[in-house]
């Protein structure tokens, strides 16, 4: 069985500790791909939800002073227990506030998978990295941001941009599916990280073969979208995007993947 076809059979928990502009998009994504998320917040029912997901996302878009110490005992529960977290680190460069948190978060915590712009990983591992908001600076060497970042936390890495980047263990691989619509919607990214978290099996480490899935087949979908929208704009977009997670399939993926192994 494909990881996409146990994801539609298993209807895996996921819960997000996300930003507050994204939950409501990123609910939806998830139910249209099949995975049932809740949006959990509370660190008094953290392990109560945690034992039975299959992994937690934490995006840190909105932090706040308030939220910090949650999203620590959040993370440290799912350690705890054995949930697979996955981290997007949402414009980490913008400020030294977010670059102290993110700092302290990956010292306390051990996470599966970090994600992110090549901006924003670039500013996980070094501290002088500047960000426009959540805006990634082009021409950046995606493969040696990610290649440095895997070595120095020791987890999986998956960069976005016109070509995305997985690194895991000693595999990098570049994947050049999607749809320049995704950065006219806000939350597009974030969603992502949601679908990586429901290609995770609780207990487990991320395999390289979920992360290319869980990416492409996300990235195949926008290219559908796109056309379904008929070049009607963002609202359309957003609208088929949802429509086109629901309706993707594995054949899909298997046609339509484009990736290159790096050397």
């Amino acid at each position: 069985m494909n990881n996409l076809e146990a994801l539609r059979n298993n209807n895996p928990l996921v819960i997000c500790y996300t930003n507050d502009v994204v939950k409501n998009f990123t609910a939806n994504g998830l139910l249209s791909l099949g995975a049932s998320p809740a949006m959990s917040e509370a660190p008094e029912e953290a392990s109560d939800m945690l034992t039975h997901a299959n992994a937690l996302l934490i995006n840190i878009g909105t932090l706040t002073k308030d939220k910090e110490a949650d999203i620590l005992k959040i993370a440290m529960t799912a350690n705890q227990i054995g949930t697979p977290i996955v981290f997007d680190p949402v414009a980490v460069g913008a400020s030294q506030y977010r670059k102290d948190f993110c700092k302290t978060f990956l010292k306390e915590v051990k996470v599966a998978v970090i994600k992110g712009n090549a901006s924003e990983i670039l500013a996980l591992i070094d501290n002088d990295t500047q960000m426009k908001g959540t805006d990634s600076v082009m021409n950046l060497d995606a493969v040696n941001i990610a290649e440095k970042a895997r070595k120095q936390f020791e987890t999986a890495i998956v960069i976005t941009g016109k070509e995305d980047i997985v690194v895991h263990e000693d595999n990098i691989l570049k994947l050049a599916n999607g749809s320049p619509m995704l950065a006219k919607v806000t939350g597009a990214g974030c969603l992502l990280g949601a679908v990586i978290a429901s290609f995770l099996e609780s207990k487990q480490q991320p395999q390289l073969n979920q992360l290319v899935e869980a990416v492409s087949i996300y990235n195949i979908a926008a290219e559908q979208a796109e056309k379904l929208s008929n070049n009607r704009g963002p609202g359309a977009f957003m609208v088929e995007l949802m429509n086109a997670l629901y309706q993707v399939t594995y054949r899909d993926y298997l046609n339509l993947k484009h990736s290159q192994e790096v050397q």
